[in-house]
Order: C-alpha cells, then structure tokens, then sequence
C-alpha cells in the first residue's frame, strides 16, 4: 500500500473530520443499516454507539471504521438488536 495516509510530520487528521469520514463510510455501505449507529471520535479514537440487526452488522461497522484514515482505535459498543424483538442480547 506504499505511503499513502503518511501525512507531514506532526499532521494529524481533526476528530470532526474523521467523524465525517466514518460516518461517510456507514452510510455508503450497502450491507449495513447505520440509522441507529451513533459515531462519536475523541483524540482519534472512534467510538461507536447504538444498535445494529446483527454481528455481520457489528463488525462491517467496526472495519469500516478502522479503515478510515487517521484512526488510532476503535471501540465497538454496538449492540446487536434482533429485528423485531425487543432487544438485548
């Protein structure tokens, strides 16, 4: 992959734009429903909130994020939701 997503020395991508980025990416996704993932980034570190319909779901979500330029971790709080039931798992 070479050199790309190495910026200048001392760059470092904004948590906004990043937000952006993942979010981006969620909704872009076409084997993911992200209306109810909340995207939140602190110091590069995303956090990922909410519910999603399944572990696929969890996981896509979490790789997409990871694949954003500029994120250090991400935290996976999403909860799986069975559709239809009431919840928690």
């Amino acid at each position: 992959s070479g050199h790309r997503g190495k910026g200048p020395k001392g760059y470092r991508r904004s948590d906004e734009r990043i937000r952006e980025d993942v979010s981006d990416r969620l909704a872009d996704a076409w084997d993911l429903d992200a209306s109810e993932i909340e995207v939140s980034v602190q110091d590069c570190e995303v956090t990922l909130t909410g519910t999603v319909d399944s572990r696929e779901e969890k996981r896509r979500a979490e790789d997409l994020a990871e694949e954003v330029s500029g994120v250090r971790h991400v935290q996976n709080n999403l909860r799986v939701q069975r559709a239809g039931g009431m919840g928690t798992e």
